[in-house]
């Protein structure tokens, strides 16, 4: 893996998604495995991201809905792009995911600061 791997190589898939309308109540227990999930509309357009952060910001604590707490708009990368420019856009942005989006803007993977470091960090050896 190198620098210029194509985010197709290193994203995770499937990816568990959220939706505004949804209580922080209903995805809490996946903060226990992951810090973020992209957030989609009914096509499965991706809309936002909502992180522990949100979580632990929500003013109605896990009764708010993520639409109200998720950071939007979400930023995003198509699958061509690479490690090199997934880790400058996190350094940029201040975000530790980057939803993986197809040319209709859905959601078919997530790129995170973990798989950006493990790609750059292969390159090393």
């Amino acid at each position: 893996m190198s620098p210029t791997a194509k985010l197709g190589e290193v994203m995770s898939r499937p990816v568990e998604v959220a939706t505004p309308d949804q209580r922080l109540a209903e995805i809490d227990a996946l903060f226990a495995t992951q810090s973020g999930l992209p957030v989609v509309d009914g096509e499965g357009r991706c809309i936002g991201v909502v992180s522990k952060k949100d979580k632990a910001r929500a003013s109605n604590g896990l009764d708010s809905t993520i639409g109200e707490v998720m950071s939007s708009p979400a930023v995003t990368l198509t699958l061509e792009k690479t490690v090199l420019e997934a880790a400058a856009l996190m350094l940029k942005h201040k975000v530790h995911r980057i939803p993986v989006v197809n040319e209709q803007q859905q959601v078919i993977g997530i790129v995170t600061r973990t798989d950006v470091f493990q790609a750059l960090e292969a390159s090393k050896a």
